[in-house]
């Protein structure tokens, strides 16, 4: 796989940061254990990185179907608030449609062995995001980040900044990103999977997040001033 060939990704409506691309592995398994650590102590690493594997009530390998207070909570994990009546409405007074709609997803699987994102393999996860984004306080990101938390190998997350960093702000992110990531035989999905194998990550992180985690960590700076901090040391 070439540095080039991936580049060249952008013409499908991405541009890859420098941590996802070919020729930067050691950056970027740098920067995954940096931020999939252990939460050494009270001011140090990164909640997020407790997000995938987080289950405080034990519960999350038979609630694959259903929102659970936990999934809510996760949130916080990565710096998200939701508010009083959106949570009610997810775990109360909206949990019969929200969780058919998200049983309609079917089981999880990886992302690029969908036919498109815009079609009807991925139509699911667009009425599960529409529902979920109608409610009160609810935008993309925590929308997104619901879906990710219960079908992490098929929904990649949206926020802000991977949408910069990324995406230049343009539309269609989902089904940009599908086409990359299926383009050339899957490189850039089998280069992920290298990420993933070579940072001996937990199996619950899946390929798109070890995506997000890169495309983050490069779009909000904080790649660059952990790498600067090795540089010191």
């Amino acid at each position: 796989m070439s540095t080039t060939n991936l580049q060249s990704l952008a013409y499908e409506g991405i541009l890859l940061t420098p941590s996802l691309q070919i020729g930067m592995e050691s950056r970027a398994v740098a920067l995954l254990n940096h931020y999939f650590r252990p939460l050494a102590g009270r001011n140090d690493g990164f909640t997020g990185g407790a997000w995938d594997t987080f289950d405080p009530s034990g519960t999350r390998g038979q609630s694959g179907d259903v929102f659970t207070s936990d999934d809510v909570l996760s949130l916080s994990l990565l710096s998200i608030q939701i508010y009083g009546r959106a949570a009610f409405d997810i775990l109360v007074a909206r949990k019969s449609d929200l969780n058919g709609k998200l049983r309609a997803l079917g089981p999880d699987r990886d992302f690029v062995t969908l036919a498109s994102a815009q079609g009807s393999d991925f139509a699911p996860v667009r009425s599960l995001y529409r529902a979920l984004a109608d409610l009160p306080e609810v935008g993309e990101t925590t929308a997104t980040k619901l879906i990710a938390r219960k079908r992490p190998r098929m929904v990649p997350i949206m926020d802000s900044v991977v949408k910069k960093a990324i995406f230049s702000d343009a539309k269609l992110q989902w089904e940009s990103l599908h086409k990359a990531l299926c383009a050339d035989e899957r490189k850039l999905h089998n280069h992920l999977l290298h990420l993933h194998s070579a940072s001996n990550l937990s199996v619950r992180v899946s390929p798109l997040r070890v995506f997000d985690v890169l495309a983050w960590m490069d779009g909000s700076g904080q790649a660059e001033i952990y790498l600067q901090n090795l540089d010191r040391r």
